[in-house]
């Protein structure tokens, strides 16, 4: 009898932390953002072209993924494709550059939608304030819900280092920019 107390406590427990999942948001944002001196043309362009990336996005500086262009589309403005050795892909779309927001939608074999929303504000004089969206749809799964909850946790830092060197990139370009 104890057995069985303990198996229907144990199911309990488990019930009780799959509806309170449920409870949690299927879509999650984690937002980064840098201050950049540097013209806005330059900070677009890190963006926008997917061939700068090199300069700031960590996997396109990994040596083990390569970087294919797309044919073109009437769904994007421009795409590549980011594969490893073992053939797993992502595709990065860029969709929208209106105003002062890019958005790039980013496809993987995973059931996780993402997407990169970029928003830039001008300040004063050359200066950007530029933040990163990375908006996350988990889906149903109550296990990917959790997930959504310590994303930041786990990939912040990343995003922060990739908007650093990104702002040194588009701050290099003045450097180099002949008027």
């Amino acid at each position: 009898m104890g057995f069985a107390k303990f198996i229907i406590f144990l199911l309990a427990v488990f019930i009780i932390i799959l509806l309170l999942a449920f409870l949690l948001p299927s879509r999650v944002t984690v937002a980064k953002s840098v201050e950049i001196n540097a013209p806005r043309q330059n900070i677009m362009n890190q963006i926008v072209n997917f061939e700068e990336w090199k300069n700031w996005y960590p996997a396109f500086k990994d040596e083990n993924i390569s970087v294919i262009k797309n044919e073109a589309s009437a769904d994007y403005i421009t795409s590549v494709t980011l594969k490893n050795k073992n053939g797993t892909a992502i595709v990065l779309n860029l969709i929208d550059t209106s105003n002062n927001q890019i958005d790039i939608r980013v496809q993987s074999s995973s059931s996780t939608k993402v997407t990169y929303q970029f928003l830039l504000i001008p300040k004063s004089n050359n200066e950007h304030q530029l933040t990163w969206n990375i908006n996350i749809d988990m889906g149903w799964y109550p296990w990917k819900r959790v997930q959504g909850i310590l994303f930041d946790k786990f990939s912040g830092a990343q995003y922060e280092s990739a908007l650093e060197d990104l702002r040194k990139a588009a701050e290099g370009q003045n450097a180099f920019s002949f008027k």
